[in-house]
């Protein structure tokens, strides 16, 4: 099984807005009044691979706090994503390295990971991460 892994601030969308924690941990912050503008390459990854791999998993792998999950999976569907999982910050651990531990354990099945992420701080954490899993594929899709 693949999961693909979305993280979703300027991989999804491109924030309207200047990127501060104090602001992305806040409801506010997703309103989609706001004229989130898609990253076009991401949603057309994100649809080529529900078409060509439909028994993979969907998981958002975002540095958003869990108290947001509402908010977040609301504009995710006015945007057109649906996710079957969420992993988002709830214990104040923002090492995206160490939520992918937690999503192999829940799902063992896994051999091959697609990451899209912006950021090469949680690019590198996963890739160190996954260096304890070298049965499992991962490609990362760098967004720009």
């Amino acid at each position: 099984m693949t999961i693909h892994l979305f993280d979703f601030d300027n991989t999804i969308v491109k924030l309207p807005y200047q990127e501060t924690i104090e602001y992305l941990d806040q409801n506010e912050s997703l309103d989609p009044k706001l004229n989130f503008k898609l990253i076009e390459k991401t949603k057309q990854d994100y649809l080529q691979a529900l078409n060509y791999e439909p028994d993979g998993l969907f998981i958002i792998l975002s540095n958003r706090i869990s108290e947001v999950k509402e908010s977040l999976t609301s504009l995710l569907s006015k945007l057109g994503y649906l996710f079957e999982d969420y992993y988002l910050i709830s214990d104040g651990d923002r090492n995206k390295g160490n939520r992918v531990r937690k999503i192999l354990e829940k799902y063992p099945k896994c051999t091959s990971i697609k990451f899209w992420e912006d950021k090469d701080k949680h690019i590198k954490s996963v890739m160190e991460t996954m260096k304890d899993y070298p049965n499992i594929k991962l490609e990362v899709i760098k967004t720009i």
